[in-house]
């Protein structure tokens, strides 16, 4: 029975293990193996462009369906009338398309906020 179990510290005092390419261990002077990468995590602005992106698309074939109709048309809206052209025209309609859903928009998450009001309310008098 020979043999010599040292502790940690005389383990520690020796050095690394020889190290050998049969060993398992790499060879002295090889490059290390890559850490592989950790998922980096959504951050609001991320998830903001992965929303404006599509609007982006949908904008670029707008200004290229509105430039390739530059023609002058009739325009009436309500009482008012005259000639615009094409491309105007569709602009100005998009543009007051957007804002009509800008508003109804607005006024959706002000009802969301009186409601989740009205919930946070009424747990708080229902807990107390």
């Amino acid at each position: 029975m020979g043999a010599h179990l040292g502790t940690q510290e005389e383990e520690n005092e020796a050095g690394p293990p020889a190290e050998t390419a049969q060993g398992g261990l790499p060879v002295e002077g090889a490059v290390p193996e890559p850490i592989a990468p950790t998922a980096i995590q959504s951050t609001r602005t991320s998830r903001a462009l992965v929303r404006v992106l599509p609007a982006l698309v949908v904008l670029a074939v707008i200004l290229v369906f509105v430039f390739q109709n530059h023609k002058d048309v009739k325009v009436s809206f309500f009482t008012l009338s005259g000639t615009l052209p094409l491309s105007v025209a569709l602009l100005g309609s998009a543009a007051l398309g957007a804002l009509l859903m800008l508003a109804l928009g607005s006024v959706r998450i002000l009802q969301l906020r009186r409601q989740v009001r009205r919930l946070s309310k009424g747990s708080d008098d229902n807990g107390a």
